[in-house]
């Protein structure tokens, strides 16, 4: 279960500030979501389902895990 992340030092977001990545990317502007912020954000485009089917699984980014790990 998880996503293969790179190391810290390999991230390129790790060696600059918000302003200077959004600006190797091209962007006006750059921040960062919070999980919660993230969750909200994915939610908001699929809104023709029920509420109580719609979830994303972000224990990669929290470390909680929805099933029980062995």
């Amino acid at each position: 279960m998880g996503i293969n992340i790179p190391t810290k030092n390999e991230l390129v977001a790790n060696s600059m500030n918000p302003e200077q990545l959004a600006q190797l990317v091209g962007a006006n502007s750059l921040m960062y979501l919070t999980v919660e912020g993230l969750q909200k954000a994915v939610r908001e485009g699929i809104k023709d389902s029920a509420p109580e089917n719609v979830g994303h699984c972000t224990a990669c980014l929290t470390g909680v895990y929805p099933v029980d790990l062995q």
